[in-house]
């Protein structure tokens, strides 16, 4: 067993010990377990501390809700060749995946003015990697990026350009992107039935052979 705890003789002579509560009756009360304390209050202004932070509060990590899938959108991305196999060698799948992004921006608007965490969201990244990827390809002379500050305010996206000739080259001959909807052959024009000629319709010559001789086939059984 352990040594007896021993008290000072300070502790003892100190106030803490020496005054006693004016009610006898209620310290007899809390010692039972009759009276209970009050239970403590709840802070209202806590949600705001937490949600609004300040404007130039640091924002919380942007993080997947799925990094599996993520993963495998960053991975398809980068298996599109949005530039040619030798530059694309050169990057990360998280750079090339970047890049196919870019490309398509600037294939369908001449230049790219999302911003890294729309970029992050579609690339299934996080921001710190996309703003990686974009330092590297400004690093190797394939982008220039437009920074857009804007005084007291919230700054604008960055505008991203493709200076590459080669990547530039390779962007303009790539596919175009296939429009959402609709039908990819024009309609025929509405005939009407007074002026619609028949003739035209009428069967290839090969078919109306075929027809002829199923017609003057015997119909009874074969003999030899």
């Amino acid at each position: 067993m352990s040594a007896p705890l021993e008290v000072s003789s300070a502790l003892l002579n100190s106030r803490l010990v020496k005054s006693r509560p004016s009610d006898p009756a209620l310290v007899a009360g809390y010692e039972s377990g009759e009276i209970t304390t009050a239970a403590a209050r709840p802070d209202k202004n806590r949600f705001r501390r937490e949600r609004f932070q300040g404007r130039f509060a640091r924002p919380r990590p942007q993080r997947s809700p799925d990094r599996e899938r993520s993963i495998q959108r960053r991975r398809t991305l980068a298996a599109t060749w949005p530039m040619p196999p030798a530059m694309a060698g050169m990057l990360t799948t998280s750079q090339v995946a970047y890049a196919r992004i870019v490309a398509d921006e600037v294939k369908r608007n001449g230049d790219c003015r999302l911003t890294l965490d729309e970029i992050a969201a579609r690339g299934g990244m996080c921001r710190k990697t996309a703003k990686r990827a974009q330092d590297r390809l400004a690093e190797l002379r394939w982008i220039d990026v437009d920074h857009r500050p804007v005084k007291g305010r919230k700054h604008l996206p960055n505008v991203v350009r493709v200076v590459s000739s080669e990547w530039a080259t390779w962007i303009k001959m790539g596919p175009k992107p296939r429009p959402i909807g609709g039908h990819l052959c024009p309609t025929t024009e509405n005939q009407s039935s007074k002026t619609f000629n028949v003739a035209a319709a009428e069967r290839p010559q090969g078919a109306l052979e075929g027809v002829r001789r199923r017609s003057r086939a015997p119909t009874g059984p074969w003999r030899r």
